[in-house]
Parts: structure tokens; sequence; C-alpha cells
């Protein structure tokens, strides 16, 4: 019995060991995680607020002086200098990303999507987008911030690659699936080559140019990693030429009263 207990106690030795040593490594990762963000936010939207202040300042004032080609040069500082802000945030997103504790609870889809759709209905209808929501979302087993995030990258990306040749439509379904819902978002866009399809959800992945459609090449590795921190997963249905349908399967939450506990992960 006492090598049985020697035995016992040094499995538990070992197991808290090895505790410890997990939480030193999560709290360095921490640590650098935070490094990184103070270095991006002050070594670089510091200098680039300062770059693209100066660069308006210089367009009110001064565009009127400057020849067709200035006028061309001080467009694109405007322009570059206005991606790499967005680049920035984006990649501070990302950074953030399942940082804290997340609590999934009973989160109400329809009382996330729907400010999620009123924020893109004005560039929707600019660029010829129509929007077609589906009724009665159910409730999911959720964060509301992360989810907010999925919907506002899939649906912005729907807007944004559409065709030049036909009306855009984007729809937006759900369907139960056992246990889970499965949320649709789907476009008749330019389409993605299935060769494409796991490419699409690296980080700083873009298909396109610029000039051909606006990004950082971050907004679906937002949407993937935001995914599986709520236990659900992403899939991808699409066709050169005739659009995309993203499928976002979460659990979920029909029976769990409001005040009812929440889950951590």
């Amino acid at each position: 019995m006492k090598s049985v207990h020697n035995i016992l106690e040094a499995e538990a030795r070992e197991g808290t060991a090895a505790l410890a040593h997990r939480r030193a490594q999560l709290e360095e990762q921490s640590r650098q995680l935070e490094s990184f963000r103070y270095s991006v936010s002050h070594g670089l939207l510091a200098p680039l607020r300062a770059i693209s202040g100066f660069a308006q300042i210089l367009s009110r004032r001064h565009r009127v002086a400057l020849d067709e080609e200035g006028r061309h040069f001080l467009d694109n500082i405007l322009d570059a200098s206005a991606h790499m802000g967005r680049l920035i945030e984006d990649l501070l997103t990302y950074s953030r990303l399942g940082e804290s504790e997340i609590i999934l609870k009973s989160v109400a889809l329809s009382e996330v999507l729907n400010p999620v759709i009123r924020n893109l209905e004005p560039r929707a209808k600019e660029l010829g987008v129509r929007m077609e929501v589906a009724a009665d979302f159910p409730n999911v087993l959720g964060d509301r911030t992360l989810l907010s995030q999925i919907f506002s990258n899939l649906l912005d990306n729907a807007i944004t690659y559409r065709r030049c040749d036909l009306p855009g439509v984007v729809t937006l379904s759900w369907k139960e699936d056992g246990i889970k819902v499965v949320v649709s978002v789907s476009d008749n866009g330019i389409g993605i080559d299935p060769a494409n399809f796991d490419r699409i959800f690296e980080t700083f992945q873009r298909l396109h140019t610029q000039e051909q459609y606006p990004g950082t090449g971050m907004g679906l590795a937002i949407v993937l990693t935001a995914t599986r921190l709520q236990h659900g997963a992403v899939r991808v249905e699409s066709t050169l030429g005739t659009g995309s349908t993203f499928h976002i399967t979460l659990e979920g939450a029909p029976s769990i009263a409001p005040n009812a506990p929440a889950a951590r992960v």
C-alpha cells in the first residue's frame, strides 16, 4: 500500500508541476501578446496617423497648387495610409481573440445580426447590393462580441466581392441541424476557386489586388478563430463566377433560460 501511495503522490506532484508549467507558458504568451500590441499601437499607429494627418492637411490647403501628377501621388498616400490603418486595426482585433475568458451563453441571433445589417445597409445600397434576411433567428450558445465579428466580416465580404455585370444579392438564412444551428451567408458574386478554400482563412491572404477589391486579408481569419472559440465550425461552398456560401455551425440554445449559468471556455 505504501508504494501505491508513493506512486499516487508522485503523480500528483507531476500533475501540479505540469499545470504550473502550462500556466507559466500562458502567462508568457500573454506578456508577448501585450508587448506585440503595444509595439503595433505605438510603433506603427502613431507615425501612420502623423503621415495621414499631414497628407490630409496638404490635400485641404494645397491641392489646387499641385499638378495632376502631384495630386495623384497625394491621393496614393491617403489611400495607402487608410488601408494600413484598417490592416493594423484588424491585426489588433485578431490578436485579442481568445485572450480573455470567453463566456458562452444563450444569445438571440437577431439581436446580434440586426445592428450588423443596419451598419452595412448604406454601403450595400451604394454598391447596388440587395440584402435578403430570414426571419425568426434562433438562440445559440455563444459570445455576442465574437458573433458580431463573424457576421460583420462575412456580410461585408459578400457585399464587397460582387460581380459588376449583375445586381448583387446577399442572403442570410439559417436552419437547424439536430441540436446545432447553421447560419449561412450567400451571395451571387465572383466566387472562389475550391483550390483556395483553405488559403482564404489564413492571415493576410488575399486573392485579388486592392484595386480590384479592397480588404486586409484578415476578415476570414477572424471568422475562423472566433467560430472555433465558440466550439463552432466554418464551411464554404463556392463556384467561380456564380457566388459563395459560408456556413457557420453553432451550438443551439433553445432550452437555456435567460438567467441560466453560462458555460466558460
